[in-house]
């Protein structure tokens, strides 16, 4: 028995499908059925039942459990000799959804491949349920998200609090206000009721990304049933359809600074009352932590802190009036 062969073991026993075990190992079935039979035969035990379905027998899960712990100890102590070794060469694994990293990695990934530039970094984008699975399980070392992180033994470095705004066709405003739209405009500048546009057709996220779990906590409390017409798993799906007058959806603050050229031209931007997020990064206490990403995490909080994109600064860079902006993207492009 060696480390690869428990590698193997434990794919198979997360996969119960030999086919797709061999597929996330690259290797064929043949080799990877071969590398079982000989860990069976080595320790004297049948580890899977291979009918009707591949199942683990009582030895297959006792030998699971402590292989999760065997390969647990072995990467601790290759990243602590690594780190022993001050070459800062090594590699993190960080998780965050597809647009977040949009917003977030720009601003901190450049810096530190400047001083980290031996260390490879992969990137696990997904939403939020999916990363916490990850994280869980050791594929990635750390993850931008939410809180809260729904895991026991996960360490949350809060980075950033923001605040969720409601994206409202402005047909929707000026139909619920009429002759008062300006001034409830105005109102809601500095916090919207959501109540008054519960009747109106929403754009949500699906399932298992954060912002969707916080909007529903939301909608119970204010006990709101929304009229949701469609779930999206990309946040900028939402915000496009909201633009073209589809429905109305929530969008978190730090990604006002890239709303796209014309976009106050047809939704308004009402911050929602009582609700906001913080932003962290989770990493698990059962691992070990290494410098790299000790140095990363350091880095996210020094970048992103007092982070926050007001109204008036999205108007302005539209205007021209901010200097040094990016090139804005036009809704039409969507």
């Amino acid at each position: 028995m060696n480390f690869l062969s428990l590698e193997y073991f434990l794919i198979v026993a997360e996969e119960l499908n030999i086919t797709k075990a061999a597929e996330r190992l690259y290797i064929s079935q043949q080799s990877l059925s071969s590398s079982i039979i000989k860990l069976e035969r080595s320790l004297g035990v049948r580890l899977f039942n291979r009918t009707p379905v591949l199942s683990l027998t009582y030895a297959g899960t006792r030998l699971a459990a402590a292989a999760k712990e065997i390969m647990g100890i072995k990467n601790r102590v290759l990243t602590e000799l690594d780190d022993i070794n001050k070459n800062k060469r090594g590699e993190l694994k960080i998780g965050i959804s597809h647009t977040r990293g949009y917003n977030l990695l720009p601003v901190i990934l450049p810096e530190y491949k400047k001083t980290h530039p031996l260390v490879d970094i992969s990137l696990t984008e997904a939403n939020n349920e999916e990363l916490e699975n990850r994280l869980q399980h050791g594929m990635i070392d750390l993850m931008f998200g939410f809180l809260p992180i729904m895991l026991e033994s996960v360490v949350a470095v809060e980075l950033l609090k923001e605040r969720l705004f409601l994206v409202v066709p402005k047909a929707f405003t000026d139909q619920i206000f009429s002759e008062k739209s300006d001034f409830m405009r105005g109102k809601f500048s500095v916090a919207a009721d959501v109540v008054v546009f519960k009747d109106y057709p929403m754009l949500m996220l699906k399932a298992g990304n954060r912002i969707r779990g916080i909007m529903d906590s939301y909608f119970t409390a204010k006990s709101i049933t929304p009229n949701i017409v469609l779930e999206t798993e990309n946040i900028e799906t939402a915000f496009a359809l909201s633009v073209k007058g589809m429905g109305i959806t929530v969008y978190p603050e730090m990604f006002l600074q890239n709303l796209c050229a014309g976009a106050e031209d047809s939704v308004d931007l009402f911050p929602l009352a009582d609700s906001s997020a913080t932003l962290a990064i989770g990493y698990s206490s059962k691992r070990y932590l290494s410098s790299a990403a000790k140095d990363f995490i350091d880095l996210s909080a020094q970048k992103l802190a007092g982070k926050r994109i007001e109204i008036r600064e999205i108007r302005e860079r539209r205007s021209g009036t901010r200097q040094n902006s990016a090139p804005p993207r036009f809704c039409d492009d969507f």
